[in-house]
């Protein structure tokens, strides 16, 4: 397996990855959730993402299972000025998005994009980093828990 550094002009080969991953939360969600087609989700990340990787704060990491294969996984990373409250350094990082093809998981990929994650995170003198998980998505969970992460903020949700 090969993990690049992408510029912002490669946002496009993540574009499948994501659509899985916006489907896979139509499923661990199970109906209880509203989410966006894909397509659409897909657009507004797309924006979302050109924005960040323009920047200097922001990467996008594609993992690859060969030469000339299409990405099995990408990772999209930022660094943002922690919240008021928390001593956590003048900035955190923060993986924004982590999706592997469904073929792939199971096979380190994600573990791998992490890893690169926190390698770009310690070069910048982070020291902490947050991730956001859909709290049906078990299998991220404890992927994220077996890369050290713990819970340290609950999001709570309801209808108006």
């Amino acid at each position: 397996m090969r993990i690049e550094r992408a510029s912002v002009d490669r946002v496009d080969e993540a574009a499948s990855l994501f659509r899985g991953m916006v489907e896979h939360h139509r499923q661990v969600v199970g109906g209880v959730w509203p989410v966006r087609p894909a397509d659409d989700a897909w657009l507004v990340r797309r924006e979302q993402y050109v924005e960040w990787l323009s920047g200097v704060d922001a990467w996008m990491l594609l993992a690859f299972d060969g030469d000339g294969s299409p990405p099995i996984g990408y990772a999209v990373l930022r660094l943002s000025p922690p919240g008021a409250t928390w001593a956590l350094g003048d900035r955190v990082g923060e993986l924004e998005s982590l999706a592997v093809a469904p073929g792939s998981q199971g096979r380190g990929v994600g573990t791998a994009l992490v890893e690169a994650c926190r390698n770009i995170c310690r070069e910048h003198g982070v020291t902490h980093w947050v991730v956001d998980v859909v709290d049906a998505n078990s299998d991220a969970i404890r992927m994220y828990e077996r890369q050290g992460f713990r819970p340290y903020y609950r999001l709570l949700m309801s209808e108006v």
